[in-house]
């Protein structure tokens, strides 16, 4: 099994970042740490609520995925460019990266 987190830019559009742990990160970093704290907060809440929609039940699976996962995170950022003006590029370009093993 691997495990792949796809990041869709447009345009001119940047990798985006957020606080974590009182560090800023980048996506395509240890970005997803804070993103599966967050998941796992989000899901608590809804839980503790007494929610059990099947997209509370998806994103306890995925939270699950992502905490018995053992190997390397792999990101890949795919950006379809401008091409003159506002007109898109009719291809798109991947960057891959390996986030490598974090801790959930």
């Amino acid at each position: 099994m691997r495990l792949q987190i796809l990041e869709a830019k447009g345009g001119s559009s940047q990798l985006g970042s957020r606080m974590q742990k009182g560090l800023r990160v980048q996506q395509g970093t240890f970005y997803v740490q804070s993103v599966f704290e967050n998941m796992q907060r989000e899901y608590n809440k809804a839980v503790d609520a007494g929610n059990s929609s099947a997209e509370i039940k998806a994103l306890g699976n995925t939270s699950e995925a992502f905490r018995n996962y053992s190997g390397n995170i792999e990101f890949r950022k795919v950006q379809q460019k401008f091409q003159t003006g506002s007109s898109l590029k009719p291809t798109f370009d991947v960057t891959n990266y390996t986030i490598g093993k974090i801790t959930l």
